[in-house]
């Protein structure tokens, strides 16, 4: 009996921790240096569940474009307005999508998958070169 107590439990337990990851990873919690603004993801996903925004700047802005427009749609842009100096509160929407439709400036990091593309092209070219060199 006290082994079924200790089962039962261990898996209310699991289920309660599950469901506050599952409902941690519908939310966005944006930090902006003074407070947590915290919106909810179009769609569930663990990316970008915990922001820090206090020193972005326009560039940052444009590499978190999904985060971006959803503060933009939950009306929440004075989050972003530190990365946008002299802007009024009016034209900060615009500036905002005016930077997510520029792009980054800095390239992001290869991901592992692209590294991998790299290596098989590599290897593609070598077994290439050795059939050629094969059938002359």
């Amino acid at each position: 009996m006290k082994k079924m107590k200790s089962m039962f439990r261990l898996f209310v337990t699991l289920m309660l921790l599950g469901g506050w990851a599952l409902a941690a990873s519908a939310l966005h919690v944006v930090w902006t240096g003074n407070k947590a603004v915290i919106i909810p993801k179009n769609r569930i996903a663990v990316r970008e569940t915990y922001v820090n925004a206090a020193t972005w700047s326009a560039d940052d802005v444009a590499a978190h474009p999904t985060l971006a427009k959803r503060l933009v749609d939950t009306g929440h842009t004075e989050v972003l307005a530190a990365a946008f100096k002299d802007v009024s509160a009016t034209d900060l929407p615009a500036k905002i999508d005016e930077a997510i439709a520029h792009g980054p400036t800095t390239k992001p990091a290869d991901v592992v998958a692209d590294r991998l593309d790299k290596v098989v092209e590599k290897t593609q070219h070598a077994v290439d070169k050795v059939k050629t060199t094969i059938e002359r």
